[in-house]
């Protein structure tokens, strides 16, 4: 099948050439250096993790812009956890089509979440299905000293409730 779309396509092209005509302009990309694309850039960063409550340093974090600038990436490392070293990546960005931010992590235990929310005044919330029918919401809020803090609540009834499940603070390096 792809032999053939391939053909197709070698085909189309060469008549267009042979008839005069340009071949067609690759597709525009889309501008993301507008406003939706920016929305979580105060994340962006060398960090350190640490536990808000305790105060103590949890793991390390990097957050880097790619694709052009269209999405974010966390690169998380907590050599030290509970259980184990433990790391995690995501892949975080805006899509143009829905209006929302989409989130992918995946981590060394096997695990894979996908999340999506908005800008909720100045904070990011995000919000995923869980394992046996609980929700998880995860907020990124900037602090005005630069540090951001990443909380995560957890919901048994469909989220008329929410019980606390993570307090981190991300302080750059």
């Amino acid at each position: 099948m792809l032999k053939i779309e391939f053909a197709l396509l070698l085909a189309l092209q060469t008549s267009s050439a042979a008839a005069g005509q340009a071949p067609a302009p690759p597709a525009a990309r889309p501008d993301c250096s507008a406003p939706n694309y920016r929305e979580l850039d105060f994340w962006v960063g060398e960090w350190e993790v640490f536990d808000t409550a305790k105060g103590y340093r949890i793991a390390t974090s990097r957050v880097d812009p790619i694709m052009a600038g269209c999405s974010v990436r966390e690169r998380y490392d907590s050599p030290e956890a509970p259980g184990g070293a433990y790391s995690g990546t995501s892949y975080s960005g805006y899509d143009r089509k829905d209006g929302r931010w989409h989130q992918m992590y995946v981590d060394v235990r096997g695990n894979l979440t996908v999340y999506s929310g908005r800008l909720e005044g100045k904070d990011m919330v995000l919000a995923a299905e869980g394992k046996g029918g609980t929700l998880q919401r995860m907020t990124y809020r900037p602090l005005g000293n630069g540090a951001v803090r990443q909380i995560g609540l957890l919901s048994t009834d469909g989220g008329k409730t929410w019980l606390p499940g993570y307090d981190y603070t991300y302080r750059k390096r």
